[in-house]
């Protein structure tokens, strides 16, 4: 038996629910995505203002009073470029140590050097992030007070 022509057609109920699952569905991933998304923008900048909020306190060296210190006996200079920059730059400043940065800790190398010493790391990290971190850790932990770090790596 048909219905009759003017009559409304209702769709199943499962459909109509199916379609607002649906939408509902689509509307909560499109949230989830953008929760996602904004929570990653976060997390990605904080380590940019905790660089910037370091790199103030850190006390830093130009080249030109590096090039006044350079040869005298109570400047250290640490060089702690990746290994691939370290090898692969012919750029090396005469009478540098190579030593690894923040990821292997201070500890197994900072007993090498007299806390009278002054210490001039350089890296090729952005902003200095990679000297700034073993310089805290330098002046935290390890007690040494000339520790700077070389502006422009």
């Amino acid at each position: 038996m048909e219905p009759p022509e003017n009559a409304l057609i209702k769709p199943p109920l499962g459909r109509l629910f199916h379609y607002r699952f649906l939408i509902s569905y689509r509307k909560e991933k499109k949230m989830k995505k953008k929760f996602w998304a904004v929570l990653n923008l976060v997390l990605l900048t904080i380590p940019l203002f905790i660089t910037f909020a370091q790199s103030a306190d850190v006390p830093g060296m130009t080249k030109d009073e590096l090039k006044a210190m350079l040869g005298t006996p109570d400047c250290v200079i640490l060089d702690f470029r990746h290994f691939s920059d370290y090898t692969s730059s012919d750029l090396k400043i005469k009478g540098a140590i190579r030593e690894v940065g923040m990821g292997w800790g201070t500890g197994s190398w900072a007993g090498h050097y007299s806390k009278d010493k002054t210490l001039v790391l350089y890296c090729s990290s952005l902003n200095e992030k990679i000297c700034i971190g073993v310089v805290g850790e330098l002046i935290e932990v390890h007690g040494f007070t000339k520790v700077y770090v070389l502006k422009g790596g």
